[in-house]
């Protein structure tokens, strides 16, 4: 895409710069029919840009003030840490002690 645009700016660069290689019905043509792709262009956005607007309906306002994903309504269920289902609540576990080396076995 960047290299088609870079040909037809190089195209209408020598159609201005190139001292009567285009003619002037010529370019009153390319002209006419810029003009026409550019309407056609702007109908066409103008249409979609209704056709959303009738789909949204609640949204509103114009295609930047609308949120790109919907509010959340409550917390992500899959970002949440799971509970055990087979937990007590009443029952605590106890934490084991490791034996740690003492000098308490040393024979005095």
């Amino acid at each position: 895409s960047a290299s088609r645009r870079k040909a037809t700016s190089q195209e209408r660069n020598k159609m201005i710069s190139g001292g009567g290689l285009a003619t002037k019905e010529e370019k009153e043509m390319v002209a006419a029919i810029r003009e026409k792709e550019r309407a056609a262009r702007k109908r066409k956005a103008e249409e979609a840009r209704r056709a959303s607007g009738a789909e949204g309906g609640a949204g509103g306002g114009s295609e930047y003030s609308r949120r790109s994903q919907k509010k959340a309504k409550g917390p992500n269920p899959l970002s949440c840490k799971k509970s055990k289902a087979g937990d007590d609540i009443g029952e605590k576990k106890k934490k084991r002690r490791r034996k740690g080396k003492s000098s308490g076995n040393a024979v005095s």
